[in-house]
């Protein structure tokens, strides 16, 4: 949401999950050409911190952590900046045996402490079953 417009998308991809209920990664390439061949990886602790990040072209390590905010500098092809993170709410939810769970966080960014968008981000995963080849 920003100045009062919403938009969203949805990203329906392969990654990788490592970790346990409390502690994981997940990490995936990037499948939206801004961001083509670029690599995300989201480090979740708990419920109260997530690390971002991002290699490739477009790089950034963006520290969200409940109810703190975090200067994290972005870097992209045509240049870098600071921006402001803010998390408000982290939610986190993995199965016993790790092959499926959700993740949400509700955060604001701000440029130069102006220019705030509000952002949510839902994930789901799940592990992918394997088929042996029929013969």
């Amino acid at each position: 949401m920003q100045d009062g417009e919403a938009d969203s998308s949805e990203l329906i991809t392969t990654g990788t999950f490592e970790g346990t209920q409390e502690d994981y990664r997940i990490c995936y390439t990037e499948q939206d050409e801004a961001l083509k061949d670029c690599v995300t990886t989201l480090h979740v602790e708990g419920q109260n911190r997530i690390t971002l990040v991002r290699t490739g072209a477009s790089t950034a390590e963006m520290i969200l952590e409940a109810h703190k905010r975090h200067n994290c500098h972005y870097d992209t092809p045509y240049g870098g900046f600071i921006l402001g993170v803010y998390a408000k709410q982290i939610s986190s939810c993995v199965s016993p045996d790790a092959a499926c769970g959700a993740l949400a966080f509700r955060y604001t960014l701000d440029f130069n402490s102006a220019n705030s968008t509000e952002n949510e981000l839902s994930i789901l995963f799940k592990e992918v079953e394997t088929h042996a080849p029929q013969c």
